[in-house]
């Protein structure tokens, strides 16, 4: 990565991320929020993180950081349900009033559980007139899921208002996808469309490999991948009844799923019903080299998603030159490649899945086009370019 200019201004960066102390004092963080730290570290020298803070357990896929020299840790309760975030707000409070006071800017959001702490942070810098930056990767108040009770639809009253309150007062925020902009912000600040990924240049398969493997993949029965949480937003139960509707006509649809959440035993339970189609239930793979070597074994990527966020997985199969079957979200749809239009599907529709499905298996060829066209649409969309990129604009507004 190339490094970019420091910012040297005190910089709060306040996340619900939580991180984990063993007996001995040392900090473990997930491994990808680790990558992520070390990237704001590369233009945020003073930087000071605020997140939730436990003891370390038998959390998986953690990894030991060490805070730099000119980095402080200010930890916040870890709260897990509504009573312990109830009981825990008057420190949450005190905390981040005196972490925002003690800082030059503030960097926040507005997602978190029980309820996202950037909603405190955000009101305390528009109070204490420090500048703000919001970024909004993602909205899941806006999906109620197979959960439509009233609480359900009141918190996601709530969690819209709050979120738009708190973008308008930005003076600086970042989205990832055009739509979020439009709903969300309206403030006097500037806003910005960054899309984000984890994906670093070195997972981007070379032009003259991509050529070499899709040689061999044409002539191989077509294999799709869903690799995600297990629930219905991201369109898991519509991408079984699909499957089910292709076995009903004796198509051979073959999907591989990879992922954990609540619809596993489902998923389990539809597998060993079909008789024409398969599909084979894998156990997750840690991200990284053995994801994208298990994603360079598909045809193409299924994301049946039914909300409007962002799934990742989207450019990290673009990276391998791996095509996707897409739902025509907002979060999707601004970065599916011309080939792929004939791939979208209507969200939470089981018969336009369906169509794709059984095209996909029988057109290897498009598929082919189709992977090669996003990977060169990723080639400027890397972890490190988009960590660049917000760099230079914060630069632009607070480096004087």
């Amino acid at each position: 990565m190339t490094r970019s200019v420091p910012l040297d201004r005190r910089y709060l960066l306040v996340m619900p991320i939580p991180y984990y102390v063993d007996d001995f004092g040392a900090v473990w963080v997930d491994r990808l929020w680790k990558h992520d730290l070390e990237r704001h570290l590369d233009y945020l020298p003073q930087l000071t993180l605020t997140a939730p803070c436990a003891t370390l357990g038998a959390e998986k896929d953690m990894v030991r950081f060490d805070p730099p020299a000119g980095m402080t840790l200010i930890p916040l309760p870890h709260t897990t349900s509504m009573t312990s975030a109830v009981l825990g707000l008057p420190t949450t409070a005190l905390r981040l009033f005196r972490a925002v006071k003690a800082n030059e800017i503030v960097h926040s959001g507005a997602v978190g559980w029980p309820y996202p702490i950037g909603w405190l942070a955000n009101l305390f810098a528009s109070l204490l007139r420090k500048p703000l930056v919001v970024v909004v990767e993602s909205a899941p108040w806006r999906s109620t899921g197979e959960d439509d009770s009233w609480k359900r639809r009141l918190r996601k009253v709530v969690y819209e208002r709050l979120a738009r309150w708190s973008c308008r007062r930005a003076t600086v925020a970042f989205f990832t996808q055009p739509a979020y902009r439009e709903s969300l912000f309206g403030g006097r600040g500037t806003a910005y469309v960054t899309p984000a990924t984890w994906m670093n240049a070195d997972d981007i398969v070379s032009e003259a490999a991509a050529q070499t493997r899709w040689q061999e993949r044409v002539r191989e029965p077509v294999r799709l991948l869903f690799a995600g949480r297990l629930d219905a937003d991201k369109g898991v139960r519509v991408l079984l009844d699909a499957v089910r509707a292709s076995d009903a006509k004796g198509q051979a649809v073959a999907l591989d799923i990879i992922g954990s959440g609540p619809l596993r035993d489902v998923c389990e339970q539809a597998a060993r019903e079909l008789r024409t189609a398969t599909i084979r239930m894998l156990d997750p793979v840690p991200y990284g080299a053995p994801f994208f070597a298990l994603v360079d074994s598909y045809h193409a990527v299924v994301v049946p998603s039914v909300t409007d966020e962002q799934p990742r997985i989207l450019f990290d199969a673009h990276a391998r030159a791996v095509p996707i079957i897409a739902s025509g979200t907002d979060g999707l749809r601004p970065h599916v490649v011309e080939g792929e239009r004939e791939f979208l599907v209507t969200p939470g529709d089981v018969r336009s899945l369906q169509a794709a499905l059984e095209r996909a298996t029988a057109r290897p060829e498009e598929l082919r086009d189709n992977g090669l066209a996003g990977r060169r649409n990723v080639l400027g969309l890397t972890h490190q370019a988009m960590h660049e990129n917000r760099s230079d604009i914060l630069r632009r507004h607070f480096g004087a």
